[in-house]
């Protein structure tokens, strides 16, 4: 595995007027990893994740994306983020267009690709993830986790460097979660390289080759799934994943 991580984070710091946010977060990712980002709720995680890719604007701080120096204004934030794939928790699907179209849209108006090729490329995303069959179907007809598959077929189907997943499962009922993550399970086998914020704390135990968490805009600890679970060091992490193994062994 290369030593260089495919996305750096460097003293991030994000400000709303007099609150801060994010008060110095480092973090990077290997190509080929899987990393889950867990924490409380207003910890800043999903807004570390959007900075990522400029959804959010940093207030300071360094990140390089595949080569991309995000913050550097001279850089085609629009080529970046076809390295830097986004999948968000409220699906974010055009409720006019079928599965199909919303898969294609980005691959005809960011690749400019011909209607025909990208409507091929679409349907080979829907495919990876179980929704062949629906490619016609309009979001309405669907379920709330099909449209967050969806919403990854269209995140892969511009082939990425890397994925950043916002919650992908917090919107949906608990039946429909395991579908969204046994499609995470198989990105991350066929090497895709994956940032993710969650609460999906089985999943993160199971599936991530590396744990951050989070709390008051600060990376407290971070190491493997095994390290953070089952031996945190710092005494913020030890509360957190103890309400998790807690509600684990019931």
């Amino acid at each position: 595995m290369e030593a260089n991580p495919i996305l750096s984070i460097s003293e991030l710091r994000k400000q709303y007027g007099q609150t801060e946010v994010l008060c110095g977060v480092n973090l990077s990712v290997k190509r080929g990893e899987l990393v889950c980002v867990i924490g409380p709720s207003g910890s800043g995680k999903s807004t570390m994740l959007r900075c990522c890719n400029l959804l959010e604007m940093p207030t300071s701080g360094t990140i390089l994306a595949n080569g991309h120096d995000v913050m550097d204004p001279k850089t085609d934030i629009n080529r970046m983020r076809q390295d830097v794939g986004m999948v968000f928790q409220q699906f974010n699907l055009y409720p006019h267009l079928t599965a199909v179209e919303n898969v294609s849209l980005a691959l005809c108006k960011v690749q400019k690709r011909k209607p025909a090729e990208a409507r091929q490329l679409a349907m080979a995303s829907l495919e990876r993830v179980g929704l062949g069959h629906k490619a016609e179907a309009m979001p309405s007809q669907l379920s709330g986790g099909q449209q967050q598959r969806v919403g990854i077929a269209r995140a892969i189907a511009l082939q990425p460097q890397i994925i950043l997943f916002d919650e992908p499962t917090s919107a949906l009922d608990p039946e429909l979660v395991d579908d969204v993550l046994a499609v995470m399970r198989e990105l991350r086998e066929s090497g895709m390289t994956m940032l993710v914020v969650t609460h999906e704390m089985a999943f993160a135990h199971a599936v991530a080759d590396h744990v951050v968490f989070m709390d008051g805009g600060v990376v407290i600890e971070h190491g493997t799934a095994k390290q953070i679970f089952e031996n945190p060091q710092q005494t913020r992490t030890k509360s957190f994943v103890s309400r998790y193994s807690s509600r684990l062994a019931h």
